[in-house]
């Protein structure tokens, strides 16, 4: 088939620290050239693939830093009029985007799909409503319960995968730390992942980046918790390090506060071997087997009782999981039925 994957901008594909969507991206797009598809990416010029690449920004637009945050979506606009232009070109078009490609793939005509990576929020709802006869895909069952799921057209739900070989399993590791790895923000927990780690006595790696919109919850409430002995913060990671990270951790800490759509961290986790400890909240007791290959709870204090379960738990479990549920290799052979 010629597909077309329309990509953010805002961080290059694959990104080189954190980047949800672009990394999904990637390893579709990667996994569907090798099964012989011609894939065209629509991305950031300094993205890297094996399909065709045209080029839609300079550069991931959070990272160049030349480009002011109010003229990004002139650079979305201007993707979408070059997809246009080569529209004919393609059997399907795949968008990643969001809802600013929906009124340009309704006038196209093309077969597309849009998966929504991001939940559909009051600002944006009015505007997926419009288009909601276009074909979507969720990436959990949770997200579509949550997101208008009666009312747009959702045609799969479809799981993140992963490049599962990417995080290397070894059961000789000993593990010597708690983590927490993503964004720092309200959303994700960061506070309380801090607070779990000081109730059970074990040194916590915090890993990730600190978006502008987040630096006043890191300033006042993440920073004076860091001089803590037992708590340490590295900063954005890359692939290999994150590996690392995993591999030492007894637990990653998922304490969201928001209806997570999917967690990438949770099947990064136990594609590493490490067990999750994680709110239930959104997708995650889709990602994590409660018992199995971590602890979903509600609250600081019933994930901190239970965490003794977490010596009885087998990391190779937690390993065969990933494999079976979240690597890329499933998550295009769904994409492929689509």
């Amino acid at each position: 088939m010629r597909i077309a994957q329309l990509a953010p901008l805002t961080e290059c594909v694959p990104p080189p620290g954190y980047g949800g969507s672009e990394l999904v991206v990637s390893l579709l797009t990667e996994e569907l050239v090798s099964r012989g598809h011609e894939v065209t990416l629509f991305a950031s010029g300094d993205s890297i693939t094996a399909a065709r690449l045209i080029p839609c920004a300079p550069a991931g637009l959070r990272r160049s830093g030349d480009v002011p945050e109010t003229r990004w979506t002139a650079y979305d606009m201007k993707a979408l009029l070059v997809l246009e232009r080569m529209a004919d070109q393609f059997d399907i078009i795949h968008n990643h985007m969001g809802f600013i490609a929906l009124p340009f793939l309704r006038q196209i005509k093309r077969p597309s799909l849009t998966t929504n990576h991001n939940r559909v929020s009051d600002y944006c709802a009015e505007i997926f409503l419009e288009f909601k006869e276009q074909a979507f895909v969720a990436i959990s069952d949770s997200y579509r319960n949550l997101n208008y799921g009666n009312e747009l057209n959702y045609v799969s739900t479809v799981h993140n995968g992963i490049d599962i070989e990417s995080f290397r399993f070894d059961e000789s590791t000993k593990p010597k730390h708690l983590l927490f790895i993503g964004r720092l923000c309200p959303e994700k927990g960061t506070v309380e992942a801090i607070h779990i780690a000081r109730q059970l006595g074990l040194p916590i790696v915090l890993a990730g980046k600190v978006d502008k919109r987040d630096r006043k919850y890191f300033e006042e409430q993440v920073r004076p918790l860091l001089s803590e002995p037992k708590v340490e913060y590295v900063g954005e990671v890359n692939l290999e390090q994150k590996g690392d990270l995993y591999r030492s951790a007894i637990a990653t800490l998922c304490p969201v506060k928001f209806e997570e759509p999917f967690g990438l961290v949770l099947a990064e986790s136990l594609a590493a071997g490490t067990p999750v400890i994680a709110f239930r909240r959104g997708a995650i007791p889709e990602v994590v087997s409660d018992g199995e290959t971590g602890i979903v709870g509600n609250t600081v204090a019933e994930v901190v009782k239970r965490f003794p379960e977490i010596e009885k738990m087998k990391r190779s479990v937690c390993r065969e999981r990933a494999i079976r549920l979240f690597s890329k290799e499933r998550m295009t052979d769904q994409y492929e039925k689509v």
